[in-house]
């Protein structure tokens, strides 16, 4: 086995492991995106460190295809072991206004905006939002973002029925002011 090969799998098992629950609960949340019985809600902190260490190692080293689908699984994953984000499921009761007004308590109103089916989402902070993501230099075209966009998509996905697709309009960790995603409805 090559290098390469190595190390692709040994970040997609890191990837993987934060999701460790049965597979009726893996099928369940495919479908709803949220965490069934509560096995998924464990504590993933250590997994999320080792990939952001492993990321900042070897960031270099991997393909940006890999990479980028890496950083969606993780997203994914954090929607659903993120105990507010499976409350903001279970309170938006299937509705995307409701979800949006939820998500504008977190951000503010003025940055959770929804006109036809585009949301804009805005984190108006001057830092990524993410505790675990890597310190490194500023990159244009860094697929940690990715990671992000894929949280939303989940909670976006899972409250609407539909698939969403996400963009991300700027972020810090690509030399942005602010994190902003525009979010479109199918």
């Amino acid at each position: 086995m090559n290098r390469k090969s190595f190390l692709k799998g040994l970040i997609v098992t890191g990837a993987a492991l934060p999701c460790c629950f049965s597979a009726a609960e893996a099928k369940s949340e495919t479908k709803t995106g949220k965490c069934e019985g509560g096995t998924c809600m464990a504590d993933a902190g250590a997994v999320r460190q080792f990939l952001s260490d492993f990321l900042s190692a070897e960031d270099a080293t991997l393909d940006k295809d890999t990479l980028r689908k890496l950083m969606r699984e993780r997203g994914r994953a954090c929607c659903r072991n993120l105990e507010f984000r499976q409350k903001m499921l279970e309170n938006s009761h299937g509705s995307v206004d409701k979800l949006v007004e939820l998500m504008g308590e977190k951000v503010g109103v003025e940055n959770c905006r929804r006109e036809g089916n585009t949301v804009t989402l805005i984190y108006p902070v001057s830092q990524c939002v993410c505790g675990w993501n890597p310190q490194r230099p500023m990159n244009p075209n860094d697929p940690y973002c990715d990671c992000s966009a894929a949280n939303n998509q989940l909670l976006f996905e899972t409250v609407h029925g539909k698939p969403v697709s996400v963009k991300v309009a700027e972020s810090q960790r690509r030399n942005g002011a602010h994190c902003k995603f525009i979010i479109q409805l199918s």
